[in-house]
């Protein structure tokens, strides 16, 4: 396993694809801290740095989704993963060696961003309000669903041997899942009603009248357990603050890394590699 880590951050040090999303990472950080800036200007608005430091979090997962699947794409495509089988690599190491340079890659490229938002806008916007623990607790959620996302990229990486297709898979289940969450939170948000324009003896009246999209009690659980399990919707609810437990969303998301590693691991060792 040492072997398969070594030669793996050996040659992520020398992929442009990572040297791209730390490039990425950063100018992300300037892009928003220049456009927030022009805002407190503009408006003379106030601007929180906590909710700055949480702003990569809703697109990260399509980023993680475009790197892992050029970078172990590639392993497939120029046959290392073969070639590493052929030496006497086991296949959980090498599976689990590249879960490990994904995750760590992810949460690297979450850290630049947050230290370039914090190191200019602190200076520029003030110091953090909220209370430390909270903050940590938010940056920790959001670290666990990384690894999540890390997870099942990986899984999709390391059972789908055609780069080109791997890609395009991954990146249509991050739109996915960015789609679902948008569209379960927009049915949680429903008003209750909605108006109505009626006529009555010639004369037009606007009432009230109860929403038929508006979701009942059992669907609004429904919906919010599916936006809750969704780590994309996990991102939205934490960038929101508008979460109603930490810890099950966390709980989720190591829900899914059991499962896809798990999966993963089970599928990969009986694939055969051409």
């Amino acid at each position: 396993m040492i072997k398969l880590l070594n030669a793996g951050f050996t040659r992520l040090k020398k992929n442009k694809t990572f040297w791209l999303l730390c490039t990425f990472s950063i100018g992300l950080a300037m892009i928003i801290l220049f456009s927030q800036y022009n805002q407190m200007i503009t408006y003379d608005s106030n601007i929180e740095i906590e909710q700055l430091l949480l702003n990569y979090s809703p697109i990260i997962g399509i980023i993680i989704a475009i790197f892992t699947s050029l970078f172990l794409g590639a392993e497939h495509s120029e046959g290392a993963i073969r070639n590493k089988i052929s030496i006497g690599h086991k296949r959980t190491n090498i599976y689990l060696s590249n879960l490990i340079i994904i995750t760590i890659t992810s949460i690297l490229a979450n850290l630049l961003f947050i230290i370039v938002t914090a190191a200019i806008g602190i200076p520029l916007f003030g110091g953090i309000t909220m209370e430390f623990t909270k903050l940590l607790s938010l940056l920790g959620c959001s670290f666990i669903t990384v690894v999540a996302y890390a997870s099942i990229f990986t899984y999709l990486a390391m059972i789908i041997s055609n780069k080109t297709i791997n890609a395009i898979v991954s990146i249509m289940i991050a739109f996915g899942l960015m789609m679902v969450a948008l569209t379960c939170f927009n049915i949680l948000n429903a008003p209750p009603t909605i108006q109505q324009a009626t006529m009555t003896n010639g004369e037009t009246k606007v009432v009230e009248i109860p929403n038929p999209k508006y979701p009942s009690e059992q669907k609004k659980k429904i919906i919010q357990t599916l936006i809750d399990i969704n780590p994309t919707g996990q991102m939205y609810q934490i960038v929101g603050r508008t979460f109603s437990n930490l810890k099950v969303l966390s709980l989720y998301s190591v829900c899914i890394i059991i499962v896809f590693t798990g999966t993963g691991l089970v599928i990969f060792k009986k694939k055969e590699l051409k």
